[in-house]
């Protein structure tokens, strides 16, 4: 169970992806405070406004971070509220998966909440790429007694080929991927670049399946490809920002390129914007150190984890106390 959902959601989850209309003030001050770093207060703002299950609907995304449990009580209180709503069937999607993730009596109970949830965004926003992506790789990832199915990902991935081809593409790719195909991986990544050759996203997939692959210096050579493009879309500026992230992750792994994994993490930490898909700054910094620890910079390094370990991040907080520990 623990690979299901490895591939589905991180791509999708920001805080600039939901926007509601008719929002009222109160709501508005908890969304900028959010935006501007202050995930504290912002905790606070929403949590005052318990009636409003936008609110809940935020306050379940931001503590897919801290705290699981939590994210699954705001958002089944938001599910209720509004049942006919596909964001928040999306995000108890999400949340229902890395539940099945990380557990081991309860796994397949969380996997069939998680697919149910995906049906009903999809079905209440049929035209939502997104809600498509993630019912695909549900499929693709999930062994079939968590209720994976193949055929139904194919058709998945026919159905967001009819939305939009590019995201298709990707798809497809993903499809093949997930059923260990390299031959044709390879060759619809080739396709990808050679049709979108001018944007960073088919270099940036390309760089992550080398990455996932341990070829590093192939990894280094596409996202390094991806950064160099131009990106003028939202969709391109993402892919750019990843990839930078993506390299300094490479970087650690490889354990070799820190100077070039330096300087894109340090590019991601203080140029990244706020928008869909862009993985938070403390991360980058938490690799950040992870490069100096591994090149003669263990100080500089544990300051970094030391400040990292007090931080509302669950995960990253329990990472950087084990990694100042062992420097």
């Amino acid at each position: 169970m623990e690979r299901i959902f490895i591939l589905v959601f991180a791509s999708y989850l920001s805080f600039s992806t939901l926007v509601f209309a008719n929002s009222i003030s109160p709501l508005d001050n908890a969304i900028a405070a959010l935006e501007s770093g202050q995930t504290g207060k912002a905790l606070q703002l929403f949590e005052k406004q318990k009636h409003n299950p936008r609110a809940l609907v935020y306050l379940a995304k931001i503590n897919i971070a801290i705290d699981l449990d939590d994210a699954e009580d705001w958002i089944e209180k938001a599910v209720d509220i509004i049942p006919n709503d596909g964001e928040a069937h999306y995000l108890r999607g999400v949340i229902m998966g890395q539940q099945a993730s990380g557990s081991i009596f309860s796994a397949l109970g969380y996997a069939k909440k998680s697919l149910t949830s995906f049906n009903k965004a999809v079905e209440l926003e049929p035209d939502s790429i997104v809600y498509q992506n993630a019912l695909m790789q549900f499929h693709v990832s999930a062994p079939s007694i968590a209720g994976g199915d193949l055929e139904i990902a194919k058709a998945q991935v026919e159905k967001i080929k009819m939305l939009d081809q590019k995201v298709g593409l990707k798809a497809e790719i993903q499809y093949e991927q997930g059923q260990g195909n390299d031959k044709k991986v390879d060759s619809l990544l080739e396709q990808a670049k050679q049709t979108y050759s001018k944007l960073p996203e088919p270099f940036l997939l390309a760089g992550m399946i080398q990455q996932q692959r341990k070829n590093y210096p192939a990894a280094f050579e596409e996202l390094s490809m991806a950064i160099s493009k131009n990106a003028e879309t939202e969709e391109s500026i993402v892919a750019r920002y990843k990839a930078l992230y993506q390299l300094g992750k490479t970087s650690i792994l490889a354990k070799s390129n820190f100077d070039a994994g330096t300087q894109a993490l340090n590019e991601y930490i203080s140029e990244a914007p706020n928008l869909s898909g862009m993985s938070p700054k403390r991360w980058a910094e938490f690799r950040l150190a992870n490069i100096m620890a591994l090149n003669s910079q263990k100080s500089e390094a544990k300051v970094i984890y030391q400040r990292l370990a007090k931080g509302d991040d669950k995960e990253l907080a329990s990472q950087a106390k084990k990694a100042a520990k062992k420097i």
